[in-house]
């Protein structure tokens, strides 16, 4: 059944209107179309159970919010893949500021004489020159941006999988995470994150030239800038966050749900590049991500000793930035830390669908190389 034709109703229309019914205490009967057989009644005032109940309330929120974002998203990475530049810029506000995580300053990207204010292209105006040189360059529409998955909110943010196709912005295809700060209904950062090692021979030379990171400034958000989330999500980041930078593997699953994703490049064990759409790098249900914590918590770059920089999000997930520290703290691009993004999805109050992007060639060798061999013990790894 196509959920989005006039015959039917939207998934949205469908919960929305079960919450109404079930104040006037209709049937299931009169939700669905005209035919379908009834499945039970709505229960009445007299049967109602608060835990279960709020959690049916969360569950409308949160699947609301994740339409909702997954519409605002998608609708602004078409546009960028079909290089509609009016249409792309018109999701951003004025002063807005666009970053990268990897490259840091964009001033080396469109061949600004100058480094760039707060670590990239800022206003509006400097954040089109940018896009307007990726479009000449790319050319044909319909091969730059592919739209991969979201979770957030649309009031405060969100966090986008996207894939950049191959011969765009580097030479090989890459997946990115597009950490999005939304005030007013627009954009007022964006932060793409993403790990070269997924990347070309030549795109590695340019990003770590002689096999080191370039040093540059790290990109992120103003000082004082801590979050854009409502409350609830922001405390679940905290709470989250405490256990993983506390090494406590214990308390770290019970944040997951039966049936979650983990996504994270550390999972790949191979040679070259890794393929796209995060193939070879993900996990599923809560055993699996029990191994995985189990064995490497301790020696993440995104775990023990890691900081939480920016959270943006509502109550069906978001994004939170994040610094490297401990064995980790002289790595990465401005030499302060790796940084990276973790994107979440919620399901009730469980972690359904966690997505980690960061650059692993800012490790070591033999730090990755420590980390993937315990994995490949745990069977873990591709």
């Amino acid at each position: 059944m196509d959920w989005k034709t006039d015959s039917a109703p939207s998934r949205r229309t469908f919960f929305k209107n079960i919450a109404v019914g079930a104040a006037a205490g209709v049937t299931l009967a009169s939700v669905f179309p005209a035919g379908a057989a009834a499945i039970g009644a709505i229960p009445d005032s007299a049967s109602w159970d608060r835990e279960k109940d709020c959690d049916n309330d969360l569950l409308l929120r949160q699947q609301a919010q994740l339409e909702e974002i997954d519409d605002l998203t998608r609708a602004a990475f078409v546009a960028v893949d079909q290089l509609d530049l009016d249409a792309w810029m018109s999701f951003f506000s004025d002063d807005v500021v666009g970053q990268d995580g990897i490259l840091g300053n964009l001033s080396d990207v469109i061949g600004s004489p100058q480094p760039l204010p707060a670590c990239g292209a800022h206003p509006k105006t400097q954040y089109r020159e940018f896009f307007q040189l990726m479009f000449t360059r790319v050319g044909t529409p319909g091969r730059f941006f592919k739209f991969i998955h979201a979770t957030g909110s649309a009031q405060y943010g969100a966090a986008v999988d996207v894939h950049v196709m191959p011969n765009t912005f580097f030479n090989n295809g890459v997946d990115i995470i597009s950490y999005l700060t939304i005030r007013g209904g627009k954009v007022i950062r964006r932060n793409d994150y993403y790990d070269t090692a997924e990347l070309s021979p030549q795109d590695i030379g340019f990003i770590h030239k002689d096999g080191i990171p370039r040093f540059s400034c790290l990109a992120g958000p103003a000082p004082g800038d801590v979050a854009n989330a409502s409350p609830d999500y922001l405390s679940f980041v905290r709470a989250f966050h405490h256990a993983l930078a506390a090494g406590d593997v214990t308390k770290v699953v019970q944040f997951f749900d039966d049936d979650a994703l983990l996504i994270h490049p550390l999972l790949f064990r191979g040679s070259g590049a890794y393929g796209p759409y995060n193939r070879g790098i993900q996990i599923r249900g809560l055993k699996a991500i029990a191994r995985f914590f189990g064995r490497v918590l301790s020696v993440l770059p995104d775990g023990r000793n890691s900081f939480v920089t920016h959270a943006a999000g509502g109550a069906a997930g978001g994004g939170y930035e994040w610094l490297g520290g401990g064995i980790y703290a002289q790595q990465g691009i401005a030499r302060t830390g790796i940084n990276g993004v973790t994107a979440i999805e919620l399901h009730k109050r469980k972690i359904a669908r966690l997505s980690v992007k960061f650059d692993t060639l800012q490790m070591t060798i033999e730090q990755r190389e420590a980390i993937r061999g315990a994995l490949a013990r745990e069977c873990l790894t591709v």
